[in-house]
């Protein structure tokens, strides 16, 4: 709910994996509009009741704190695949959290290490999706850009598998 949020104008928030910037609050609604690309969004805003905030998966960005901790968990971390937990990918990315969301991404990339650096056309898509909305939320904690966030994941992820040989 909006109250438990309590969003001011200038709030970024999360709503499926994407970083959104509250930019107008009246008495029954809440805009956002995409904090990054926004020319690529051609304008694109978001309006949503404050009663229905809650049921749009809105959330707060992760703490720094937060984020180092999931990052040294799940991305950095050497783990065998079948130590992942499992998951349908649909159904995580859109539960609208983090750490489902870098867990989606470990297991990917552990497959697709597995696979000689490749995936199948579905699961790529989903790889790439799910790289690009971390790399948004990790890009918004740290004021860095989205470019930036996804060689950091990449980096992450490639030096977990050196500590795993």
């Amino acid at each position: 709910m909006i109250s438990k949020l309590n969003l001011t104008v200038g709030d970024l928030v999360v709503r499926y994996g994407k970083v959104l910037k509250v930019f107008q609050i009246k008495k029954d609604a809440v805009s956002l509009r995409p904090f990054f690309n926004s020319q690529s969004s051609h304008g694109l805003t978001f309006t949503l009741k404050q009663k229905s905030v809650s049921q749009g998966h809105v959330r707060r960005l992760v703490s720094k704190t937060k984020l180092k901790d999931l990052l040294n968990l799940i991305i950095k971390k050497s783990i065998a695949k079948d130590r992942c937990p499992a998951f349908d990918s649909d159904t995580a990315l859109n539960r609208n959290r983090l750490t489902d969301a870098l867990w989606v991404l470990k297991t990917l990339w552990l497959e697709k290490q597995e696979r000689s650096d490749t995936l199948a056309t579905g699961k790529s898509n989903i790889f790439q999706r799910v790289l690009l909305q971390t790399a948004e939320e990790i890009a918004a904690v740290n004021r860095t850009s989205p470019e930036r966030a996804k060689l950091q994941l990449l980096s992450g992820l490639k030096a977990s598998l050196k500590t795993n040989s």
